[in-house]
């Protein structure tokens, strides 16, 4: 295993990985001309029996002979990759798994054994792509190939910026009870936002980073009493930090709302063009009727990123409860320009159309909120448009 895989969650992938995967083609057990079936037969076998007693090179060799000879073969791609990927061979392992994604585009284990091999690659782009859509595909009841999947996923969401996607993919480790050090470590990544791959992670922060991943793993497993203390720990360790203060705000957010902006406060002292606290203590301040210090925040945030729809959204839902719809109006608009698959942002511009009067308008925004749930509840049973 490369240094990119966690020792510990790093799973046993036995050269059987794809068998209880691979979809049978449709005509393979057709007769083949009576001059090569036989060699075909016992290059199978060959292979077959090397694979058996772990001897995955020449069980690599007899496979890629294999599926020469019968090309569509997808059990054969099948046992050539895991074969392949048994050695460490990631480049050809990733060419045969490609081919079996062709011979079977809806199998999510060929999707998540393709990403895999290119993520060993560093071919981090294709590698999201493709563990991406195995997850959306649903890996099923495979517990390991799911955790290697999540596991990658989060490395990539958080080293690409997008750490609250980084969390929610950690987040199913504690509800599986699996908390190794390489997941502490990963969670404690997306929980300072640091777009660090785990072997990136400076001697002198890995303990920091370690006590934030514990924290986020009590958080995540319900146990908020033993997360707070870490929280606190997290705090009274790093003062001074850039995004502790956010975490433990976002922590507080629902148990204790003035003490989670008073956080957020921390954060921006400390680290003055944080967007994220602001918008969360838009939020939090928006929910308490404090609209003027939503505003305050939301602006803020919108006018250090003008291309953040969750900023401009706020900014609109503050002048919107404000009685100022017609302000409201074209911030709202933005956050749908910025970010037109989010639901909620088309359902506060509807109802800000509402209170202008504007029927026609509010019921297109509506039809449009309406036709994005759906979507949602479809992909992902339980979930909607994104917060805020």
């Amino acid at each position: 295993m490369s240094k990119h895989i966690g020792s510990t969650i790093a799973l046993t992938l036995v050269a059987l990985a794809l068998e209880s995967y691979c979809v049978p083609m449709r005509g393979e057990n057709q007769p083949a001309r009576a001059a090569t079936q036989p060699k075909f037969e016992e290059v199978v076998r060959q292979a077959e029996a090397a694979r058996n007693a772990n001897q995955f090179a020449q069980a690599a060799s007899l496979y890629r002979m294999a599926v020469r000879a019968r090309p569509n073969w997808t059990e054969g791609w099948g046992y050539l990759a895991s074969s392949l990927y048994q050695l460490n061979r990631f480049a050809e392992a990733r060419d045969a798994y490609r081919q079996t994604t062709v011979l079977t585009p809806k199998n999510a284990a060929s999707w998540a054994f393709l990403g895999l091999c290119e993520y060993e690659l560093s071919e981090y782009r294709q590698a999201f792509d493709h563990l991406f859509k195995a997850e959306q595909l649903r890996l099923g009841p495979d517990r390991d190939l799911t955790a290697q999947v999540k596991y990658h996923l989060a490395i990539l969401w958080d080293t690409a910026g997008h750490f609250e996607e980084g969390l929610r993919e950690m987040s199913w480790f504690p509800e599986q009870n699996l908390g190794s050090p390489e997941i502490i470590e990963a969670i404690g990544l997306s929980v300072l936002r640091r777009p660090w791959f785990p072997y990136e992670i400076p001697t002198e922060k890995h303990e920091m980073v370690v006590l934030a991943g514990a924290a986020g793993f009590a958080e995540s497993s319900r146990q908020l009493d033993k997360a707070k203390a870490l929280y606190e720990q997290l705090v009274t360790e790093n003062p001074k930090e850039r995004d502790i203060h956010y975490a433990y705000g976002r922590f507080l957010a629902k148990l204790n709302p003035d003490a989670a902006l008073n956080e957020y406060e921390k954060e921006i002292e400390i680290t003055p063009s944080h967007i994220p606290a602001r918008i969360e203590a838009a939020f939090l301040c928006l929910k308490t009727g404090d609209l003027a210090k939503a505003l305050t925040y939301a602006e803020e945030a919108a006018k250090l990123e003008p291309k953040n729809a969750a900023a401009h959204n706020l900014v609109g839902r503050s002048l919107s409860d404000m009685n100022r719809p017609a302000d409201a109006i074209p911030e709202l608009v933005t956050a749908t320009r910025l970010a037109p698959r989010n639901s909620t942002f088309h359902l506060q511009l509807a109802r800000a159309y509402q209170k202008m009067g504007e029927k026609s308008l509010a019921g297109k925004e509506m039809a449009t909120f309406n036709d994005l749930e759906k979507e949602h509840a479809a992909a992902q049973p339980g979930t909607s448009g994104l917060p805020h």
